[in-house]
């Protein structure tokens, strides 16, 4: 697959679609990973995480059409846009679908490598080790979620009251989510590689982090191209009766007829191989 596009799909609401809890339930059990025992991360005689063993186990081997970035409130209205995603064709991957298990490791980690031996169990750490081995699970995390956009086509930001952090300092949108700007922002800088030939999209500045009353808030990264959340209702619901199966330059016909609502520049269309 190929990084090509990152959209950002505005007022994301609850998707008036059919699309039943079983369904949900099957793809949530799909993206979950059961951790394995913390001794499997270690090596050496230093018991140095591994980070190629954590992205396997946590990122086995998936090859997505569509990385989904959301805020953790709308979990549940994101798992039913990607079910519908998949039955237009496509393949999705859903960025919370592994927050759990990160937290998960991060516990075992403390608990084993950052306790404070007067009170173990009591989940009372030693302050620079617990910053020290939390930077480096998430920086683990960073790195495979990184590899996943970049092995998608399509980065799909839904943007909506639960990611929008609900001041506005100086007329300029924040979001609180550490998780969701380092997507955004490495969704903007990716190298683009076409369906055709490579190319190279150009870069822009990073988006600055910055505080207010004491609380960082991370000011929103523009993606390439914005769309209302009903413009992509109207789109699935165009292809609503087409078989999943079909593909035309192998690429789902659902993202090229989506692409088309889009102001794409020359470039992004010799990428698409339209010129």
């Amino acid at each position: 697959m190929l990084m090509l596009l990152d959209l950002t799909i505005r007022n994301f609401a609850v998707p008036p679609m059919d699309v039943d809890a079983a369904a949900v339930a099957a793809f949530e059990r799909r993206g979950k990973q059961p951790l394995v025992d913390l001794g499997a991360y270690l090596q050496g005689e230093d018991n140095l995480l591994d980070a190629d063993t954590v992205q396997q186990q946590l990122f086995p081997t998936v090859h997505a059409d569509v990385f989904l970035s959301h805020a953790s409130g709308d979990r549940q209205q994101v798992m039913q846009l990607a079910v519908a995603l998949e039955r237009l064709g496509l393949t999705v991957f859903v960025d919370s679908c592994v927050w759990g298990n990160v937290y998960a490791l991060l516990q075992e980690v403390d608990d084993r490598f950052s306790a404070r031996g007067s009170a173990p169990g009591t989940h009372h750490y030693h302050y620079h080790r617990v910053t020290r081995t939390t930077a480096s699970v998430y920086m683990i995390l960073n790195a495979a979620l990184q590899r996943m956009i970049d092995g998608c086509e399509l980065f799909l930001y839904l943007e909506t009251d639960a990611v929008r952090v609900a001041d506005y300092v100086g007329d300029t949108r924040y979001i609180g989510s550490p998780w969701v700007f380092a997507e955004l922002v490495f969704a903007r800088h990716v190298a683009r590689r076409g369906r055709v030939r490579p190319s190279l999209e150009a870069f822009k500045g990073h988006a600055p982090v910055q505080t207010f009353d004491g609380v960082a808030r991370f000011r929103t990264p523009a993606s390439s191209h914005a769309l209302e959340w009903d413009v992509l209702l109207r789109a699935m619901a165009d292809m609503s009766n087409f078989p999943p199966s079909a593909y035309w330059q192998d690429a789902p016909v659902f993202l090229d007829h989506l692409y088309r609502k889009l102001p794409l520049s020359d470039a992004e269309k010799a990428l698409l191989g339209w010129r």
